[in-house]
Order: C-alpha cells, then structure tokens, then sequence
C-alpha cells in the first residue's frame, strides 16, 4: 500500500492550515501550485515504481494510472489517460493500464464540482482554504460532468512531473545533462550519441528524485493526441467479458442477499407474518429488517434470496402519506406557484414595472414535468465484507468511494459494530446518472455483513426495487412571464419553479451527520433558469419549495433537464406571438453572446433551417449553456394522422471547450440525446396510495433501437478549457422536440412526456399524442 504524503501531511492540521492561508495570501499563489501533486512519495510498490499519485511504471515498460473518477460507459478512464500520456510523452496503446484508486487521498479530491469552480480558477487564499478542506475529506466523487475540466491540468501535469523524474534519472545514469536530453515513444534519448533508455528500464531510478512542482506543459501546437480521437482503451476487454462490474464481484465464501422495502416511503416494518416459511426454504441462510424499513433474506444464491424475498407477506405501518396521489402531488406544486413566499435567486432591472399596468404585450406560460427514476442498466448493488478483526471492504459500482465509506460506517452501526478501517472498490458501472452516489444499497449490505462477520456479502436490488423504491428526480413545475418590447422581443422575464429541494434531501440521507441545510434556494432547483445569455434588460428567478414524501437525488442535468424544456419551450412562445422565427428570434437575444450565437448557428445551418417540410412534419430549435459547454439542438419529428409521434432526427451542435478525444465527446452527445428523448416521450412515475406505480421496463420503457432517431453531432474548435460532455447534451432535447410537436401539429404541449407510450408486443413501443392513446 502506498505511504502517504509526509513532506505536506501537516497542511492537513488546523493550525498549519491557518498558516498556510497566510502564507498563501502573502505570495498569490493559486490551489493547484500546493495540491496537485499530493500523494505518496516516489517509491517502489512490489513491480511498481510509484512516481506520483497518478503514474507508475513497470520495469516491462507498461504504464499505471490511477484515475480517481468512476468509468461509467462515459469513457472517462481513456480521457484521463490521454492527458497523462500526452505530457509522459509514451505511446497511447496496450501497455497502459487505468485503475480506479483504493486509497482516497486528497490530490484525488472533486472540489471543484461542490464549489462550482474550475480548479485553474481556484485563486486566493479563502478559495485555497475552501479546497483543501473538501480535498481533507476526500471528496472523491464523479458528479457535475466534471471528470476531464476538473483533472484537466492535474492529469497533465502528473504526466509531465513523471516524465521530468525519468530525464533526471537517465542524466544521472549517462552523465550529462537533463537539458541535453529528449523524450519519444517511451524512451529517454540522448540525440548527440543516439543512445536512448527505456522508461521502464529507468523507473525505478527515478523513485530517487522528488517531483517537481510546477512541471511546464507542452503547448497546444505539440499535443500529438489530445483532440484526435482515441480508441477506448476498456472496449477489447469488455469484448472478451472481463471487465468486473459491481454485479459481477465473486469472492470466495459470498452469500447473496435480496431485499423487499415499504412501497409508501416512511412506512416501517410492522409485522412479518411469515417468516417462518420463509426462513425454511432451500438455502435461506437469514432473514433480517434493515433499520426498521426493510425486510433482506440471506441465501446461497441470489436466486433464491429473490424468490424467497417474492414471497414475504410483510406488514408495514401506516404514514401520513398514504392517501398521497399524483394529483395531489400536482395540486402542490401548482399552488406554489402563486408569488407569496417565493425565494429570489436574481434579479437585474426593473422587473415589476415592466409587468404593471399599461406595460407592454405579456406572454405567460405553465409547464409541468413529473416525477422520473434513473432507471439504470445494471441494478443496484454491493457487496461488503466485514471481518472478525473489524476491517472491511466494500466493492460497488458506485459514484464515489467516500459515500461507499460512509455507508459500510451506517449499515455496520445499525447492527452495533463499528468498523476498524473500510477499504472501498469502485467497480465498473452499468449506468449511473447521480443514483450511484447515493449510500443505500452500501449500508444494507454493510448492515448483513456485519450479521455474517467474516463472509461477503452481495445485495442487489430487483429492478422493481430499483422502479419503485429508488431515488427519483423531483417533479416541478413553472410559470414564465415575458413582457415583449415593440421590436417583439423580451423586455422584462420572470420565472418561478417549484420543486423539491434536491440538496437538502440528499444531503440528509447521505452526510454522515444527517442533516441537509434548508431546502429554500436550492441551487439546483434554478439551474438553467436564468437565462444568462439572453440579452434581456429586465429578469427575475425564484423558486418555491415543495416537499413530498418521496426521497429525490441528483438526476442527469438535474434543475436543466426540466428548466431547459420550460424556458427553450417559452422563447418559442414569445416568437410565435412576435411573429419571429424562433431561429432569427434567438439569434436576436444572442446578440450579446457570440459564442452561444455561433453554436446555434451551426445546428441551423446542419439542419436545413428553413427548408420546406412535409404537412405532418415538423422541426424545433432549442439551445442551453450548461457545465462549462454550450450545446443546441434541433430536432426532426413526424405525427401521423393518428397521433403517434416519431421523432426522425436530432442534430446537435456543441460547443465544449478545449477536446480532449473527440470521438467520446460525441459518444457522450449521442447518448444524452438518446436519454433526454426518453425523458421528453416516455418517462412518467404516477402515484396512487402514496406509492409509485411503475414498476420494470413494461410500465417505464425506455428508448428502442427500433424506434431511435439519427443523431448527427459536430464539436465546433475552441480555444476554451475543456467543459462537461455528459450531461449537456440531456438538456435542450425536449424542448427541441415539444417545439417540433408544435412546427407540425400547431399544438403547444406543456408538459412531458410529450406523449403517451403504448407498449406493442414486448419488443417496441410508440409515442402518441395525449388524447390520442389507444
């Protein structure tokens, strides 16, 4: 195991913290010029020489790195190697090697995501000081799109620290200087006698040498791989099945787990009136309530814990919410939308007399969406062993290995053991869009484990758990207004959402002292409301509050997925009543904003805006800034005379900063758009009795290869630090696709799904308009 970091431990204490502080603000200095390369020192690990906290290398040439985000499909793990490749001047094929790091240090940190900053902007003494104590914690998480702007510079500069102690270990082997050296492919060479070495043969000589601080970085012009796109270095092992994913983990001596939980969220455990039949079925090892809110059963296998777990006749406890509904649920979100009791975000000019009487012509719209699952394509799942000396060990595919930690911590404390050290496994993931950050499924097993001290123990939910029982985004809804000037366009806009508050949920049932803040002002609740890059003179944003009794998390795109489909769907609005095209009535908002400007403009122009389409036919435009990127779409659809809704085509033009591996970026596109168009046409979870109603891909269908659209993405050149790829391309496809319904059927609908699924056979489904269901 590597040692950890002496030279810079103590900045970890709270007076030299202070210290530090001050002694940052005295020189000017910047986070990354302390933190970046926190880790162990450079020593020899079995075949491994450890440079740094990212890079070690094998005698045999092969390249470690450690990448401290979470490979989800996303194909992060080949970006981040990519950076360190680049500076460690090495060829990008088979002798690399990515691994998600164990040990949680705190170089390994996403601060920039909690503060909402890039880390090369983290400048100053109190950002220096904010940083290095998320950094204490670690907060090691894949959150916020983002993994690649947020280890930009770290992974490079990793790379060419190691590269620099390979230089100085090769000068000292040939006896001249490090400045007469150069680097290619993995060798060290000396152009004046031809003579090279090999990095490997070099690396356990340049564990002598301390890495440099502040290693220079190549420029853009000599970059031989960031921006040209790379084969994903996970895909031939996924071919052959090796990959291990959280569902996968074998250990020897595991016993499996499923688990049943109250279908009204707040409902307890009353009476489990069959046990004991359960208990004597075939290879039932245990039977056991989970803090008191669901019953797991213990087996030899999965199978037989699930079925067992089928026939559990439990008994669970009345709730204030039993007579909840999905009507009731909207007739709260409606009525808070009245102006009483608002919280405002922002506000720029004079908005309310812009609404006042004799003020100009006013557009006013509601819009509604529902509450929605992740619905990922690996079920929940962990696996925890705790053994009889305390110590355990998690494997999971989840999100972030701290709230791993924090989960072993709760579910072994349910079953009174506390344990000695927790060492975390972040496994492969089959999906995870925010729910893999959750601690739930973790402290389940944890709380089995601790039943069964000395075998692992594997939980994993059905996918009717998973449906019904899960992590949900909130439902919301919003009242937009615009005053419009006498050139047509916005001169006052104001927005109000009401929601539930998505910090304070998850952060009560995550943090480890249990408690979330007030849920009034929710950043995330606002998230592409604002409207920024609009050019209008007056604007306001607030939102409401409201609560439920369904626990809601982090969600693909959060507060954009819904904001995005109200405000794109309402400056499509204000155009048809200013008689404006909605492309030339975006381009006059953006008259400001040359860069969103450019990226709408290309959509238009990949699209044909403007060409005749068939009657029936119908083309919507919608545009957002979000993570760092700027991405707009327009999408294609057809409505048959019967109501079914296909959605044709979608193109996509994004803006995403500086590329690291262009291929990925599209990927990442294509999918978001493929996940938002499920969103925006199918997905719905209703509630009748307080509890959800779907329940498995039959009632909550998910998008077809037979029924998917062509996706045509191009990524325009900029000069900007890399933005996020992964959720950006979720946000404009609903409103783009609400805007096509209406370019072709001259209806305005204000609320998703935008249509009603009928499933056909059990192999496709279509879309059809409401009030057209069969």
């Amino acid at each position: 195991m590597a040692r950890l970091l002496s030279r810079r431990a103590a900045l970890l204490g709270g007076a030299a913290l202070g210290g530090t502080v001050l002694a940052a603000a005295a020189a000017g200095t910047g986070y990354l010029a302390f933190v970046d390369m926190d880790g162990p020192d450079p020593h020899i690990d079995g075949d491994r020489a450890v440079l740094n906290a990212f890079v070690a290398l094998q005698e045999d040439g092969r390249v470690v790195i450690q990448a401290p985000r979470t490979e989800m499909g996303q194909g992060i793990h080949t970006g981040l190697a990519m950076l360190v490749a680049e500076e460690l001047d090495i060829p990008f094929d088979g002798r690399i090697r990515v691994e998600h790091p164990v040990e949680q240090l705190p170089v390994y940190a996403n601060a920039g995501a909690p503060l909402r900053t890039r880390p090369e902007a983290m400048r100053g003494p109190l950002m220096w000081a904010a940083s290095r104590a998320l950094s204490a914690l670690p907060l090691m998480n894949t959150a916020g799109s983002t993994s690649t702007m947020g280890l930009w510079v770290t992974m490079r500069r990793a790379g060419a620290a190691a590269r620099h102690m390979l230089v100085a270990a090769a000068a000292a082997r040939l006896g001249v200087p490090a400045g007469a050296l150069t680097t290619a492919e993995g060798f060290v060479c000396h152009p004046a006698t031809g003579r090279s070495i090999a990095y490997g043969a070099l690396a356990r000589d340049a564990t002598a040498f301390t890495p440099p601080p502040d290693p220079a970085l190549r420029p853009a012009s000599a970059w031989r791989l960031i921006g040209r796109s790379q084969p994903r270095l996970d895909l031939p092992a996924k071919v052959r099945g090796e990959p291990v994913f959280g569902a996968d983990v074998v250990l020897p001596g595991l016993l499996h787990a499923a688990i049943r939980q109250a279908p009204v969220f707040g409902a307890a455990v009353a009476r489990l009136r069959n046990a004991a039949a359960v208990r004597a079925r075939p290879g039932i090892l245990d039977l056991a309530v989970i803090d008191g809110r669901g019953v797991a059963v213990v087996a030899t296998s999965w199978w037989a814990a699930e079925t067992a777990a089928a026939q559990l006749d439990i008994a669970w406890t009345e709730t204030a919410a039993d007579r909840a509904s999905s009507a009731t649920l909207a007739a709260a979100l409606q009525a808070a939308l009245g102006d009483e009791g608002a919280h405002e975000h922002l506000r720029e000019g004079a908005v309310e007399a812009a609404f006042g009487p004799g003020a100009a012509p006013l557009v006013e719209a509601s819009y509604t969406v529902p509450f929605v699952a992740h619905a990922c394509m690996e079920p929940m799942n962990a696996t925890v062993l705790i053994r009889e000396d305390g110590t355990a060990e998690a494997w999971c595919s989840s999100q972030s290995p701290l709230t791993m930690r924090w989960g072993v911590n709760r579910g072994a404390g349910w079953a009174g053991v506390e344990p000695a050290s927790v060492a975390c496994h972040v496994t492969m993931t089959g999906g995870a869009f925010g729910r893999r950050g959750e601690l739930d499924v973790v402290a389940q097993a944890a709380f089995l484990a601790a039943r069964h001290r000395g075998r692992p123990v594997k939980l994993m939910w059905s996918r009717e758990e998973d449906i019904g029982r899960g992590v949900f985004r909130s439902h919301a809804a919003a009242r937009l207004r615009a005053a419009l000037g006498p050139d047509g366009l916005p001169a006052a806009y104001d927005a109000l959402v009401a929601a539930q508050a998505v910090q304070q949920s998850a952060a009560s049932r995550t943090l480890p002292f249990g408690q979330g803040g007030s849920p009034v002002g929710d950043r995330f609740t606002v998230e592409g409301l604002e409207k920024a890059y609009y050019a209008f003179p007056a604007r306001r944003v607030r939102s409401r509050h409201v609560p439920s009794h369904l626990p809601v998390g982090v969600w693909r795109s959060n507060g954009y997925s819904f904001n995005t489909f109200f405000t794109e769907s309402f400056i499509d609005e204000c155009a048809l009543a200013a008689g404006q095209d909605p492309l030339t009535y975006r381009r006059a908002l953006l008259r400001a904003s040359p860069r969103h400007r450019a990226v709408l403009d290309r959509v238009a122009a990949m699209a044909g805006w403007g060409r005749p389409m068939a009657p029936g036919r119908g083309r919507g435009i919608a545009l957002e800034a979000a993570y760092e990127s700027v991405v707009a779409q327009v999408a294609e659809v057809t409505v048959a005379a019967d109501g079914e809704v296909r959605l044709d085509h979608v193109f996509c033009a994004a803006d995403v900063g500086t590329v690291v591996n262009p291929d990925a970026v599209a990927a990442q596109m294509e999918g978001g758009i493929l996940f938002g168009a499920t969103t925006a046409m199918m997905s719905a979870l209703t509630l009748d009795a307080g509890a959800v109603v779907e329940s498995n891909f039959h009632d909550f269908p998910l998008q077809r290869l037979a029924n998917a659209p062509g996706v045509t993405v191009e990524i325009l050149p900029s000069g900007l630090p890399p933005g996020g790829a992964g959720e950006p391309g979720v946000v404009p496809v609903a409103a783009a696709i609400a805007n096509a319904i209406h370019a072709a059927t001259g209806r305005r609908l204000r609320a998703l799904p935008l249509a009603v699924t009928e499933t056909i056979g059990t192999r496709r489904t279509r879309s059809l308009l409401p009030g057209h269901a069969a």
